[in-house]
């Protein structure tokens, strides 16, 4: 779309302006990237990033970006999808702890980012060539790959799979994350296994890659169009998480208990609904999801901490966190 596009140019123009600021562009076309990629160069596996503050988080996702932008252009692959999660695939390994926590991402040709900070840098020269790695998730092919996939909707299902197994085994830590997209949460299959982790009460983390651009013509836009992520909708969901807020509710739902059944029924639903009204969350509401976003997908100071509250909740709830994010951003 027309507005895709700008933002595109946009991410492009910041990105230069940033190498330039820098002083590590190299000499040749707008769009070449740094020379040198000092932090990037450290990362041979997801716990190399647990040491890195916000300033380096966002140098490490510039320097990844160009990174995937140089391998692909000599490999050929999914590159604008991948471009889309940057930010997501370093918050996500940054704040989890992979092999222990199970990340999966749907249908997996996003997974760029994710093999080069999970120890295969070296080899994206022989990205889906012979011999080389796969363009999709693969577990023979590493141990941070929870997943193989390949096709769409499967991923929810994987993650709570994994949740009641590792529930199962009193697993001291149960975190499981799918990764989908808008266009493959329209599947069948995706939202069978919401229905179901919601009756369960699988503990696990859905987050929602909303880019508006989907692979097949799943939806038409509506005459409204889409409401972007802003600074109010970044305040409301830091806000759903907080903890403050998370006690206040709490203690609501205790106090809420002392009236009739039928008082305690209208209670909820105003909960959910004012909720709802705030973040466009009733649908998963419904299906049994604890509803956050939606959430600028490319801001990692606010990314970081949504899911370090989201990793440290007690609550056995799923989680849905719906992120707005461009497709081939940068």
């Amino acid at each position: 779309s027309t507005n895709n596009n700008r933002s595109i140019r946009s991410s492009k123009q910041s990105l230069i302006n940033l190498n330039a600021a820098d002083g590590t562009n190299i000499p040749g076309p707008p769009y070449s990237g740094p020379e040198v990629k000092p932090i990037l160069d450290t990362i041979n596996s997801p716990d190399d990033m647990k040491r890195l503050d916000m300033r380096q988080l966002k140098q490490l996702a510039n320097e990844l970006r160009w990174y995937t932008l140089e391998s692909v252009s000599k490999t050929g692959g999914h590159l604008s999808s991948s471009l889309g999660v940057n930010e997501l695939t370093v918050a996500l390994h940054h704040v989890f702890d992979m092999p222990e926590d199970d990340i999966i991402w749907d249908v997996s040709h996003q997974c760029y980012p994710h093999k080069i900070l999970t120890g295969r840098k070296e080899r994206m020269s022989g990205l889906r060539q012979s011999g080389g790695i796969s363009g999709f998730c693969k577990r023979k092919e590493s141990k941070y790959d929870s997943f193989g996939a390949g096709h769409s909707s499967t991923s929810i299902s994987a993650a709570q799979g994994m949740s009641v197994a590792k529930s199962m085994l009193n697993k001291r830590r149960n975190n499981c994350i799918a990764v989908i997209g808008d266009g493959a949460i329209t599947g069948g299959m995706a939202y069978e296994a919401m229905n179901s982790a919601g009756y369960l009460r699988s503990r696990m983390i859905v987050v929602l890659n909303d880019n508006g651009q989907v692979s097949l013509p799943t939806g038409t836009p509506s005459a409204g169009g889409t409401v972007p992520a802003s600074q109010l909708s970044t305040y409301t969901s830091n806000l759903l998480v907080s903890q403050p807020f998370q006690d206040f509710r709490s203690f609501a739902k205790n106090f809420n208990r002392l009236f009739p059944e039928e008082i305690q029924g209208l209670n909820k639903r105003i909960d959910e609904y004012a909720r709802g009204i705030v973040s466009g969350g009733t649908l998963f509401e419904e299906l049994g999801f604890y509803y956050v976003g939606p959430v600028d997908g490319h801001d990692l100071e606010n990314l970081v901490p949504i899911l370090e509250r989201l990793r440290d909740s007690p609550d056995n709830k799923p989680v849905l966190l719906h992120l707005k994010t461009v497709k081939g951003y940068g």
